[in-house]
C-alpha cells in the first residue's frame, strides 16, 4: 500500500447538449447528445497515512473537516463529519471499508479541493468524485476500471442529492479533451472530437456570476414536467440536443461562425425548458456580451447561476467584453482546455 497518493481531474465547459444527459430522458429523445470540454479548473483530491487513528477529512475549498473513528459503520461516519463532507465520506467508506478487516487502513488523511467555484455549473462536485474515487481504487488497490469509477461515483452523488443525476460531468474527468457523449440503450458512446483548441479557446471566455446554483432544482423541474407530459419541455429538450449536433459537426469543420449560433439556438431553446434555468442578472450580463461583441451566450450546467460560457465571433472583442462583464460584476475565470483526464501520482 503505498503511502500517499493524489488524484487530479479536469472539470468542464458544456458547449451544448446538458440536461440532455439526464437517465432516463435521453432515451426519449431523438439522437440525444451533449457536447462538452475539459477544462483545467481542476479537482484534487489526496490520500495519505496518518499518525493518529481514523479518518482526518479536510476539504480545503470549502474550509470544512471531521474525524472519522477507526472502524466506524457509514451512519457513525456520516454523523461524525459535516453534512457538506457526506460525498467524501460516503466515497472513502465504499473503497476503504469494503474489504476484509485486517487489509482496512486505519489512520488516514483525505484532503480535497477543487479550482472551480462551488456551484459554478462547471461539473466540479462530479469531477471531485472522480479524483477522489481514483486517488481511493489505487490507494486501496481495488482496480476498479474508468466505467466502474463512473458508475461508483456517480450512484454516491445521487444518494447525496437524492435527485437522478446526469453523467456528462463525469467524462470529461476521466478522459479529457473535447467530447461529444451519444446516449443510447447500450451505454454512452464517447467521441473524442478532432478540434483546433487554440482556435477553440480564443472564443471561449467563461464567467462566474458570483451566485452559487444549486442544479437540482431546475433538474427536477424539467425531469418532473417530461415525464409529465409538458410538451414544451419535451420539445425543447430535443431542440437542445438537435442544437448539439449543430455544434459538434461545427467544431469539427471549424466552422466558427455556426458554434456560436448553436450555442445560441440551445440558450433560446433552455429558456424555455424552465423558470429555474435564467433570472435577470444572467439574462442581462448575456444581453450586455452580446451589445459588446459576443455572438451567444449560455449558462452551464443546469443553471440558475453559477458560470456562464460567452461565444466570442474571433475579431479582437475580447477585451471589450471582459471589460463590460467586469463593470457588471461578473468574474472573468482563467483556464484552459485539459486534453487528459485524471492523473494519478503515488509516493
Amino acid at each position: 500500500m503505498p503511502r500517499r497518493v493524489e488524484a487530479r481531474a479536469p472539470t468542464r465547459v458544456d458547449l451544448a447538449g446538458g440536461t440532455v444527459d439526464l437517465w432516463p430522458l435521453y432515451l426519449l429523445l431523438d439522437r440525444p447528445l451533449t457536447v462538452n470540454a475539459a477544462i483545467d479548473l481542476d479537482a484534487n483530491a489526496s490520500i495519505e497515512i496518518a499518525a493518529e487513528p481514523g479518518w482526518e477529512i479536510v476539504s480545503r475549498d470549502r474550509g470544512a473537516s471531521g474525524r472519522v473513528p477507526a472502524g466506524a459503520s457509514l451512519q457513525e461516519a456520516l454523523a461524525a463529519t459535516p453534512a457538506g463532507l457526506s460525498f467524501i465520506t460516503r466515497l472513502a467508506h465504499e473503497l476503504l471499508a469494503s474489504g476484509p478487516p485486517r487489509s482496512r487502513p486505519t489512520a488516514l488523511r483525505i484532503t480535497t479541493a477543487c479550482r472551480a467555484p462551488a456551484g459554478s455549473g462547471l461539473g466540479g462536485s462530479s469531477a471531485l468524485g472522480i479524483a477522489l474515487a481514483t486517488a481511493l481504487d489505487r490507494f486501496a488497490g481495488t482496480g476498479l476500471g474508468a466505467d466502474q469509477i463512473l458508475h461508483l461515483t456517480r450512484a454516491v452523488e445521487t444518494q447525496v442529492l437524492a435527485i437522478p443525476t446526469g453523467e456528462q460531468d463525469y467524462h470529461p474527468a476521466l478522459h479529457g479533451g473535447v467530447l461529444a457523449l451519444h446516449y443510447t440503450v447500450r451505454g454512452t458512446r464517447i467521441e473524442r472530437l478532432d478540434v483546433d483548441t487554440a482556435a477553440l479557446r480564443e472564443r471561449i471566455l467563461l464567467l462566474y456570476t458570483g451566485v452559487s446554483r444549486n442544479s437540482g432544482i431546475s433538474n427536477w423541474d424539467i425531469y418532473k414536467r417530461y415525464l409529465d407530459g409538458d410538451q414544451v419541455v419535451r420539445s425543447s429538450l430535443q431542440a437542445i440536443s438537435d442544437a448539439a449536433h449543430q455544434v459538434r459537426d461545427a467544431l469539427i469543420a471549424g466552422r466558427w461562425q455556426e458554434v456560436g449560433a448553436g450555442l445560441a439556438d440551445e440558450w433560446a431553446a433552455r429558456r424555455r425548458l424552465s423558470p429555474a434555468v435564467t433570472d435577470e442578472r444572467i439574462d442581462a450580463l448575456i444581453a450586455g456580451a452580446c451589445e459588446t461583441g459576443a455572438s451567444a451566450g449560455k449558462v452551464c450546467g443546469a443553471g440558475g447561476g453559477g458560470c456562464l460560457v460567452l461565444w466570442l465571433p474571433g475579431d479582437g472583442v475580447r477585451g471589450a467584453v471582459e471589460g463590460r462583464m467586469r463593470s457588471m460584476g461578473a468574474e472573468v475565470l482563467q483556464f484552459d482546455l485539459s486534453a487528459s483526464g485524471v492523473q494519478v501520482t503515488e509516493t
